[in-house]
Parts: C-alpha cells; sequence; structure tokens
C-alpha cells in the first residue's frame, strides 16, 4: 500500500511543475481549480490540503512604467484561489490564481483595462506550528503573470515569468483549527511591459481569504 502511494505521488508532484510551464495562455485561476481537483488524493494521507478563496487590493509600486509616454497603473481589486499543502512538518506547497481587473491610463491615453492574471507555486515555510490558534510563515517561489493586452502593440508578449515573495497568518476556526482565516501579503518581480518598454516591476498583493479543509490534516493529525 505504502509503495502504490508513493508511486501514486510521482506524477503529481511533476504535473504540478509541468502546468505552471505551460499554462501561458491559460487564466491562472483555471490553473488553481484544475490542482484542487488533483491535489487531496495525493495528499490527504501525508498531510492536510485546503482550498482558500480569497479577495484583496493590488499595488503596483511602479505605477509609472513608461519612459517615453505618461503612463500610470492604478490600483485595483483581486480575487483568487489558493490551493494549499501542509506536510508533517514545517514545509508547505501552495499553488495560487487571481485575477485582477487592472486598468492603465495617461496623458493621451483614454484609462484601458490590462485585465491582469497571476499565478505561483510557493514554498511555504512555518516559523510557528501550523496547528496552532494562530500561525505565521513566509513564502516564495516562481509566478506567472499574464495580461489581456499590451497597451500599445498587441504584437508584443503579454505573458512574463518571474518570482513570488511573501509572508502571511493563519488563524485557525473551530476546535481542531482546520478552518481558518487567512491573511497574506506578496510581493511579484518581474520584468513587464505595460506600453513603456520592457522594465523591472514590483506589485503587491494584500488579500484576506476563508481556508477550507478538504482532506487529511496539517501536521499529520
Amino acid at each position: 500500500m505504502a509503495g502504490a502511494l508513493a508511486r501514486g505521488l510521482t506524477p503529481f508532484s511533476s504535473g504540478v511543475c509541468m502546468s505552471i510551464l505551460k499554462c501561458t495562455k491559460l487564466p491562472a485561476i483555471l490553473v488553481a481549480t484544475a490542482l484542487s481537483v488533483v491535489a487531496p488524493r495525493a495528499a490527504q494521507a501525508q498531510g492536510g490540503v485546503s482550498l482558500a478563496p480569497w479577495a484583496g487590493v493590488y499595488i503596483p509600486t511602479k505605477n509609472s512604467p513608461g519612459t517615453l509616454v505618461a503612463l500610470k497603473r492604478d490600483v485595483s481589486v483581486i480575487g483568487g484561489a489558493r490551493l494549499t499543502f501542509w506536510g508533517t512538518g514545517i514545509l508547505g506547497f501552495e499553488a495560487t490564481g487571481g485575477y485582477a481587473p487592472a486598468k492603465i491610463s495617461g496623458e493621451t491615453l483614454n484609462e484601458t483595462k490590462t485585465n491582469l492574471f497571476v499565478a505561483s507555486a510557493r514554498l511555504l515555510l512555518a516559523l510557528s506550528p501550523v496547528t496552532n490558534r494562530v500561525g505565521f510563515y513566509i513564502a516564495g517561489g516562481p509566478a506567472l503573470l499574464t495580461r489581456g493586452r499590451n497597451t500599445f502593440d498587441d504584437d508584443k508578449s503579454n505573458t512574463d515569468f518571474g518570482a513570488n515573495a511573501g509572508l502571511g497568518f493563519r488563524f485557525g476556526l473551530g476546535e481542531r483549527n482546520n478552518s481558518a482565516v487567512r491573511l497574506d501579503l506578496e510581493d511579484y518581480l518581474y520584468n513587464g511591459d505595460f506600453g513603456g518598454g520592457d522594465d523591472f516591476q514590483n506589485d503587491l498583493v494584500a488579500s484576506l481569504g476563508v481556508e477550507i479543509p478538504l482532506g487529511g490534516r496539517a501536521g499529520g493529525k
């Protein structure tokens, strides 16, 4: 039985990595939804797996990406889902997808939606036990960002690879803390072209979500 389980985890792990690399044309939310169907079967026997719908605010810290023209990226709402697996130790894995109806405007440009999709595959490190009533963790991993269109040139790539780093708090609910309220602060780091040329971007996401257990229990209990 143990041997069959070990063999079952290998294609799951490699499948997650391949899906992240190949989803350049897929909305990030669809990726997270698809993962939520596959992950619980592999994760149930070892730890806790959960799905957390979330909503928050998307903040481009570099809101003037243009060099030849004056552009401004606006703060926007954002929402999505997280599929999280905590093992029996302090490490966990998370796949995140989100959508922001982000907008960009300029002196000679009417306000235009850029429809930003984000996805990330993050390794989680618990700095306090995840079974505690209040937990604290840090996270990091690769990220993918896809825009609906380039502001000035539709022929240019609208997909960028980058990194995601963040921290969060988990506030357990109920007697066993299986459900929780999560507060996450994330930083997306990447090179992106929003119409003013390819340049380094630094986008923040602050979100609040509700964690719903799908199987197992974090900490292996």
